[in-house]
């Protein structure tokens, strides 16, 4: 069973398409880690493409900011997103936000395998909280128990390595102490994915439709869940086309901008 990992697509049509396109022959289902709309000029065709190939979606906080759930608070969003926030309220056909309102804002296992936990932003924040120091992540590792966690929100690939270290003598008071190294992942390597009682993993595939790592090109990654392992990878696609779907919109410039630089 491979599984495609798509994470943060945010409206971005074209580059959905391409990652698909891309990823084509390789993958026999679909992950989507949550915010399939927000920023983005093609709110309504996201999620009728991720209703169509993807198993398994969960709830960002665009996703929720846009049903206007409590928790989310869009006065909280930057004046760029929350204009973006309201437009695809505005956008959003029933039947597309029905969907939405489906979608599980709490992690879970995916119906393949129960190595596996699956969040939008973190464990124990599901909807907001970013995992971006291994600080952070060290505190979420020990909110679940699971070998493996899929989180997308931050827009930025990475791999946070738990290790249960076994206690030094001098220590003297059998402290066991644990450990978090963040791992840069490398597009079009593979990593196989070792984990046991004291070794566990977080892993982000990075954003489809708006990355935030200086690489402007679209990520994504393939997960091979009986050879355990991990591809994550970047796809060039025609950003200038959805900069002219986002100009007919009249959305924010600087969210039409910064798709040419990756941040």
């Amino acid at each position: 069973m491979r599984v495609l990992i798509l994470s943060d697509i945010h409206a971005n049509l074209v580059a959905l398409e391409s990652v698909l396109q891309a990823a084509a022959g390789q993958y026999d289902t679909v992950w989507c880690l949550g915010d399939v709309v927000g920023y983005g000029p093609k709110p309504n065709e996201c999620i009728e493409l991720i209703r169509e190939v993807a198993g398994l979606c969960v709830m960002g906080n665009h996703d929720w900011a846009v049903l206007g759930r409590p928790g989310v608070n869009v006065e909280d969003f930057n004046p760029h997103a929350r204009r973006a926030v309201l437009w695809t309220r505005d956008e959003l056909r029933e039947e597309n936000r029905r969907y939405l309102d489906t979608l599980p804002d709490h992690p879970i296992h995916p119906p393949e395998t129960q190595d596996y936990l699956i969040t939008h932003a973190s464990p124990r924040e599901p909807v907001w909280e970013y995992i971006l120091t291994p600080s952070t992540a060290l505190e979420n590792f020990g909110v679940f128990s699971e070998p493996i966690c899929l989180v997308g929100h931050t827009h930025k690939p990475a791999i946070y390595r738990w290790r249960l270290h076994e206690a030094s003598h001098l220590q003297g008071n059998g402290y066991t102490p644990a450990t978090v190294e963040y791992l840069q992942p490398q597009p079009g390597l593979a990593i196989e994915l070792t984990t046991s009682p004291t070794q566990r993993l977080i892993l982000n595939p990075g954003s489809v439709g708006q990355p935030r790592d200086n690489d402007s090109r679209a990520a994504y990654a393939i997960l091979d869940l009986e050879a355990a392992i991990w591809y994550y990878n970047r796809v060039s696609y025609p950003i200038e086309l959805t900069q002219a779907q986002m100009r007919a919109a009249g959305l924010p410039k600087r969210l039409i901008d910064r798709l040419s630089f990756g941040w």
